[in-house]
Parts: C-alpha cells; sequence; structure tokens
C-alpha cells in the first residue's frame, strides 16, 4: 500500500515560516499512524522525488501570506494551488513553495501523480529567529490535529 506524507515546508530560521517543519517534528513526537510518514523537506527540487513516487497522497503544511489574520488556516488541493501561483494571488507563496511545485509537475511528467493537500497558515512575522510567534505558537496544537485528522479521513 502507498503511504501518505505530511511533508513540512518552510525555513526553520525565519520565525513564522518555519511552521511547516515544527508541525512534522510535533506528529514526530507523538507518533503516525501506520501508513503515514511526516518528513521535514528542504527546498531542493530532487529531495523530493522519492516521497512522490511512494506516496498516493502528500499534505504539504507551510506558511502562506493569504491576506487573513495571523494563524488563519488555508485548505486546497493543488488546482487550487496552481491557481494561486499563476494568478493574482501569486505573492501568497514564499520561494520553497515553488520547489515543491516544480517536483510535483516534474513528477506527473513521468506518470507519478499523487493526491496533494495544501495547509498554509497566515504567519504573524517572518524574521530571524528559531522561534515561533505567539499567535503561531497558540495555534500549533489546532494545526497538528488538523493534519491528523486529514490523515485519517485518507485513510479510510
Amino acid at each position: 500500500m502507498k503511504q501518505i506524507a505530511v511533508v513540512g515546508l518552510g525555513n526553520p530560521l525565519l520565525k513564522d515560516d518555519g511552521i511547516g517543519p515544527r508541525v512534522v517534528r510535533e506528529l514526530q513526537k507523538t507518533g503516525m499512524p501506520p501508513g503515514v510518514r511526516a518528513v521535514e523537506a528542504g527546498g531542493v527540487l530532487w529531495s523530493y522525488w522519492n516521497l512522490l513516487r511512494e506516496c498516493r497522497h502528500v499534505i504539504a503544511v507551510d506558511c502562506m501570506q493569504g491576506g487573513g489574520p495571523a494563524g488563519a488556516v488555508y485548505l486546497m488541493g493543488l488546482e487550487q494551488l496552481n491557481k494561486i501561483e499563476t494568478g493574482a494571488g501569486s505573492d501568497a507563496w514564499i520561494g520553497h513553495e515553488l520547489h515543491f511545485l516544480d517536483a510535483l509537475k516534474l513528477a506527473a511528467h513521468y506518470g507519478v501523480r499523487p493526491e496533494v493537500t495544501i495547509i498554509g497558515v497566515e504567519p504573524g512575522e517572518i524574521s530571524f529567529s528559531l522561534e515561533l510567534s505567539p499567535v503561531i505558537e497558540a495555534r500549533l496544537p489546532r494545526l497538528v490535529e488538523i493534519v491528523r485528522e486529514r490523515c485519517w479521513c485518507l485513510m479510510r
């Protein structure tokens, strides 16, 4: 059976931009259901290849500047993300998400097409720090819960 992967995107050195890796670390601490992997992903295109090949569904968690209040959560599929990437909302994503999109496009070219769910989190602050802003830190338990709920739904 192909796996479900939770991919934490973002730079932990840039405060709230590190929300993806932080969610993954919290999930790893408490354990994942069988068939679910939680991984931190760097910004290198090729680092995603094996992950995409091995999974039937990828849940990507990252910071997203969508214009909402800090801590707002955006849930979307790849189709909506592609509209944001090419449309008026293209400023919403920080650079590493584009590497992830490029990896998905390359994988699709070779016949690898996992389902994708994006969980974006509106940042409070993006500056040099290893700590999340207080607003995002307070949202962390709920974000972990949202990811877990999504994993359980996909396992049915």
